[in-house]
């Protein structure tokens, strides 16, 4: 109830200002009060974020799940604490776009394996069909492995690393080795481990540091010399690509 008092001067009443309930204090207060989003809902949203990289790049596809399962726990914290924390589209949206990006990396690397072999190419494995087999001792004589022999004159696609030589652009002929690892001490490729590309008439490529796929005919070095970094094995490019599978 207001009440009203008369100033001493005779002017006017004076009105009381209406006492304020604590309930109505507490409803004022919750409704502007701050609620923190938890730090693990933040980093799985970054994790899922970083790992749209997976899309192009198999290995980067446990990161997916990492950032998938950092997303969950956010969830179920802030669930089981809605009075403390919020971020609950924060927590959603890590795990959508970890599950997104990992479905994503998966079908972008089914396509690419399925699609990369041109027409007519029979595709085969760098270190397991030449590497591995190399050459073979018979009688105490040094041959050729049968299996690479019957690829001799076949239409081949493989996938490999350009060796690098010095020369970067325009490249007419380069060796292709089984790996990116056999520069890195400088030493040379070994015999089985690298292959002669030349690529037929009118075609350059320019250097790349990661895999790389070619295709064209396979054929042996019948002039072979073992002269540095010569190689036994020889393919005349048809076709060349980085757009390649990891498989």
């Amino acid at each position: 109830m207001v009440q009203t008092l008369e100033k001493e001067n005779g002017t006017g009443p004076i009105v009381e200002p209406a006492p304020i309930s604590s309930q109505q204090v507490s409803s004022e207060y919750n409704e502007f009060s701050y609620r923190p989003v938890p730090v693990v809902a933040v980093v799985g949203l970054a994790l899922a974020m970083l790992s749209s990289i997976a899309i192009f790049f198999w290995l980067a596809l446990p990161l997916c799940l990492v950032g998938f399962l950092v997303s969950v726990m956010a969830f179920i914290v802030i669930r089981r604490n809605k009075s403390v924390y919020s971020g609950t589209f924060v927590a959603l949206g890590g795990m959508l776009m970890s599950l997104a990006f990992l479905a994503g990396g998966i079908t972008y690397q089914v396509y690419i394996f399925k699609t990369e072999v041109p027409e007519g190419f029979q595709k085969i494995n760098f270190v397991q069909d030449i590497s591995d087999k190399g050459f073979v001792t018979e009688n105490g004589q040094t041959t050729i492995h049968p299996d690479i022999l019957a690829l001799n004159g076949k239409k081949v696609f493989l996938k490999g690393y350009i060796y690098q030589t010095g020369s970067l652009r325009d490249l007419e002929s380069f060796l292709l080795v089984k790996d990116n690892q056999s520069c890195c001490f400088g030493a040379d490729p070994a015999l089985e481990d690298r292959l002669g590309v030349i690529m037929n008439e009118g075609k350059m490529i320019d250097y790349k540091s990661g895999k790389v796929a070619i295709a064209g005919i396979f054929r042996l070095n019948e002039n072979f010399q073992n002269g540095e970094r010569e190689p036994v094995f020889m393919i005349n490019g048809e076709f060349f690509t980085t757009r390649v599978s990891d498989f």
